[in-house]
C-alpha cells in the first residue's frame, strides 16, 4: 500500500519539482531516461523528501486506524463500569489513560491527572490497566482491580505509583496489606477469570488503538501516546470543550443517546 502510495503521490510530485528545478522557462520536451535521471539526482540531493512523506503517510493512516477503532469500542472505552476513574462520573471531557505499573512515566503522569480532576469539576479521567512491562506488571494490576472490588483501588493504585524501583510481588502484597485489604478475599479474585478477562480487554483496545506504550491517552476524540504535562492536557482539555460548544451539544452524551 505504502509503494502504491509513493508511485501514485510521491515521484510525480518529485518529478515535478525536479523539472522546475532543472529546466529553464522555455522548457524543451524531456526523454522518459532524462526524467528518471533527474528525479534520481532530486532524490539524492534532497532525500528527506522521501522521509517526510512515508512519515505523513504512515501518520495518516494511524490516525485513521485510531479513529475507526475508537467509534467501534466507544462504549467500552468511555462507559464500561469496571473501568476505575477518577473526577465527574459525567463529565463534559473524559480523559483515558492505559497505564502500567512498573512505567516510570505513568508515575510521573499520575499526580498530573488526579490534581487536574480536583481543579476541573467537569473532568473525568478513567484508568485501564495495560500491564506489558512484565509478570509483576501484570500482578500489579490484578490486585489493584481485587482492590476495586473494596472500593480501594485508588489506595492501591497510589501506593504502587509511590513505588520506587522495579515493582516485585512482595511489594504489591506489602501494598495491599498497608491499605487494609480482606487478603483472602482479594486472592480469590486476583485468581479469578473476571479480573483477567478485564486486563485482556483492555489489551485488545490498546491494540486496536495502536497503543505499543505506556502511558498512552485518548481525550474525547483524540489518541495519542507519550507523557503530556499538565499545561499540555489542560490546552487539549479547552480545545475539546471549544468543539463542543461549536457543535452545540455534549459529544458523548449525544453518542450515549444514540446508543440508548
Amino acid at each position: 500500500m505504502l509503494q502504491k502510495y509513493l508511485s501514485k503521490f510521491v515521484l510525480p510530485a518529485v518529478a515535478a519539482v525536479a523539472l522546475l528545478v532543472s529546466a529553464p522557462a522555455q522548457a524543451e520536451n524531456f526523454t522518459k531516461d532524462q526524467i528518471n535521471e533527474m528525479i534520481g539526482d532530486y532524490i539524492k540531493a534532497n532525500p528527506q523528501v522521501i522521509l517526510q512523506a512515508v512519515n505523513d503517510y504512515q501518520t495518516r493512516e494511524m490516525s485513521e486506524k485510531q479513529e475507526e477503532a475508537l467509534k467501534r469500542n466507544h462504549d467500552e472505552i468511555f462507559r464500561n463500569e469496571k473501568s476505575p476513574f477518577l473526577g465527574n462520573k459525567d463529565g463534559d471531557v473524559t480523559i483515558v489513560e492505559f497505564f502500567d505499573y512498573n512505567c516510570h512515566y505513568c508515575k510521573d503522569v499520575f499526580p498530573v491527572l488526579r490534581d487536574l480532576t480536583k481543579e476541573d469539576p467537569k473532568l473525568k479521567v478513567i484508568f485501564k490497566d495495560f500491564p506489558i512491562l512484565g509478570p509483576a506488571s501484570e500482578v500489579g494490576a490484578k490486585w489493584a482491580l481485587a482492590a476495586q472490588r473494596q472500593d480501594k483501588y485508588f489506595e492501591f493504585h497510589q501506593k504502587l505509583m509511590d513505588h520506587k524501583g522495579p515493582l516485585k510481588n512482595e511489594d504489591i502484597e506489602a501494598a495491599a496489606k498497608d491499605i487494609g485489604l480482606d487478603l483472602s478475599a482479594a486472592r480469590s479474585y486476583v485468581d479469578g477469570t473476571d479480573v483477567m478477562m478485564q486486563i485482556e480487554r483492555n489489551r485488545t483496545l490498546a491494540g486496536q488503538m495502536n497503543f505499543n506504550g505506556t502511558p498512552s491517552f485518548i481525550v474525547n476524540d483524540e489518541a495519542f501516546s507519550g507523557v503530556p504535562d499538565a499545561q499540555s492536557l489542560k490546552e487539549k482539555i479547552a480545545s475539546k470543550r471549544a468543539a463542543l460548544k461549536d457543535k452545540g451539544s455534549d459529544g458523548h452524551k449525544k453518542d450515549e443517546k444514540k446508543a440508548d
